[in-house]
């Protein structure tokens, strides 16, 4: 039976897609890759900059203050 409904496949004719599917398909898509970078950028990236930028300002007034840099944490950067 399997042979048999893939021949009557075969024999279907395909009507070719609207002329906007294109369109809206790039639409669709742009519009989820735009909301996850806008998700990611919110969630993970601008967290982290704040972050970073916290240190090095907290870092910057620390140094303006005593005039020292602060004393090396056991820890190695990488």
């Amino acid at each position: 039976m399997a042979p048999n409904l893939l021949e009557q496949l075969a024999e279907l004719e395909v009507p070719p897609p609207p002329p906007q599917f294109d369109a809206q398909l790039h639409e669709n898509v742009n519009r989820a890759l735009l909301a996850t970078q806008i998700v990611d950028l919110f969630v993970s990236a601008l967290p982290w900059a704040l972050l970073q930028f916290g240190q090095a300002f907290l870092g910057f007034v620390s140094f303006t203050v005593t005039g020292k840099y602060p004393p090396k944490s056991k820890r190695q950067r990488r």
